[in-house]
């Protein structure tokens, strides 16, 4: 029992090391500039096959082809846009409205500190094409009643496991009691209709990471986040002396902090959302464009 009882461990601390290592080496390359942003600079930002689907703040849109970031569909607005809506991060799910859409439902995070239509923490489910418009054919909510999030909760995709992610401070980015929550639901259907409530009792997660971790700050300036694999990956910071570039890459599965990344003198530039395209993380930033990380295996 001793022998099979070591031997799991060592294939676990295995396993661990095979998951952290990828993550340990890395290279920051510029893929291309941006143009100037329209009101409020650019946010969310979400991948499909070779489409990047670039967001800014209200809503406005522009659709890329990778690798060389070709212009397939100029700005546009989505069928959310509004001037609260910061538009803050952009996540594809699975589900499409017809068989023969080019984009599963973009998913994009309203963040902004004034509510829409009395809704706080709106997650904005688009259909998007390739024409230059796009249909809003859902809207999701978080039924804060327990005030778990403060400044704004943000949403991304776990399109493999069918989940939907909130994520965000429990208070303020500069409040020392600050900690900084996720909380996790399967991904609603349209089916559920036009407007769908999620309730804190109906959540798969709900917790803190300093629970779990002790390297994750309570002054931290979240930014976008995607997942891939079993690792939710998050841009944080403003680029600059006070608020830093960190990226950091947390194991939803096992509850631990696989990579802090320092970029404070890599990056001085606001990350906002990213997203992964072959095996490279693309994070859009205000300041620096569009930059990819390629981690070592």
């Amino acid at each position: 029992m001793k022998k099979v009882t070591l031997m799991m461990c060592v294939v676990m601390t295995l396993l661990a090391s095979c998951a952290t290592m990828k993550y340990e080496t890395y290279n920051i390359s510029d893929v291309t500039a941006l143009p100037k942003a329209q009101h409020g600079g650019y946010q969310g930002m979400a991948i499909h096959d070779d489409y990047l689907v670039s967001l800014q703040n209200q809503g406005w849109c522009t659709i890329y082809r990778l690798p060389d970031m070709k212009v397939v569909t100029p700005l546009f607005k989505l069928g959310s846009f509004y001037g609260r809506n910061h538009a803050n991060v952009g996540s594809f799910g699975v589900e499409r409205v017809e068989k023969g859409d080019v984009f599963p439902l973009l998913y994009v995070s309203h963040c902004h500190r004034k509510n829409r239509n009395n809704w706080k923490d709106a997650c904005y489910v688009e259909r998007l094409n390739l024409k230059g418009s796009s249909e809003w054919v859902q809207t999701i909510i978080l039924d804060d009643t327990e005030k778990l999030f403060g400044y704004a909760l943000q949403w991304t995709v776990d399109a493999k496991r069918k989940r939907l992610i909130g994520f965000g401070n429990t208070l303020q980015g500069d409040d020392a009691n600050n900690r900084f929550r996720i909380i996790v639901f399967p991904l609603p259907k349209l089916s559920e209709g036009k407007e769908v409530h999620l309730k804190p009792a109906d959540a798969l997660e709900n917790y803190v990471l300093q629970d779990y971790t002790w390297d994750y700050p309570a002054r931290i300036i979240g930014q976008g986040a995607c997942v891939y694999g079993d690792m939710l990956v998050m841009p944080t910071g403003f680029g600059n002396d006070k608020w830093p570039s960190v990226l950091f890459v947390w194991d939803m599965k096992h509850k631990r902090m696989v990579r802090k990344i320092d970029l404070a003198q890599e990056v001085k530039a606001e990350m906002e959302d990213i997203d992964f395209y072959k095996g490279e993380a693309y994070v859009q930033t205000n300041g620096r464009g569009l930059i990819k990380f390629a981690f070592g295996k």
